[in-house]
């Protein structure tokens, strides 16, 4: 279920994946937390060749693939813990997640255009590990690029991957 706020239920959801991605990343690298960041998701880290949400869905009233057996980056964690929905009336109504080709995830995302800042927090996050194949289909009613939609979360990673801090 998605919650139009990050609190509660959402907020619980959200520190669990965040305390998590930190478990496996400490286990699998053997890094301390001085050795690690912490920062928020962007579409590179899923798949996306440039850092703004464009997903195609060119097929109507079907599952569209929109990122497709991608692999999560070595040394990188990935946490996905909601999407953010501005686009019009019926565009994407479903998300579906798999990781390593079995579904995980189904997200029903329709309500999330009415949310006050069209964004909906999962109170079951994703996460993923490193080298880990990614692959997620979007129901649109439409075909269209859905560029006022996309994933929230966070990434973990051994710094300097991306940022030094």
């Amino acid at each position: 279920m998605l919650y139009p706020e990050l609190k509660g239920t959402a907020l619980d959801a959200y520190n669990k994946m965040v305390s998590k991605l930190y478990d496996k990343a400490r286990t699998e690298l053997g890094l301390e937390d001085k050795n690690l960041s912490f920062r928020p998701l962007r579409p590179e880290d899923i798949g996306l060749a440039n850092p703004a949400w464009s997903l195609n869905c060119p097929t109507v009233n079907a599952w569209n693939t929109v990122i497709s057996g991608i692999s999560i980056s070595d040394a990188r964690f990935v946490g996905i813990s909601g999407v953010f929905h501005n686009e019009a009336v019926g565009e994407a109504t479903q998300v579906r997640i798999k990781r390593m080709g079995s579904d995980i995830r189904y997200w029903d995302v329709t309500h999330v255009r009415n949310f006050d800042d069209n964004i909906g927090y999962a109170d079951d996050p994703v996460t993923m590990d490193q080298n880990t194949t990614l692959t997620v289909d979007i129901y649109c009613t439409t075909a269209s690029t859905l560029v006022d939609f996309g994933f929230i979360g966070a990434i973990i990673e051994k710094k300097g991957l991306l940022v030094s801090d």
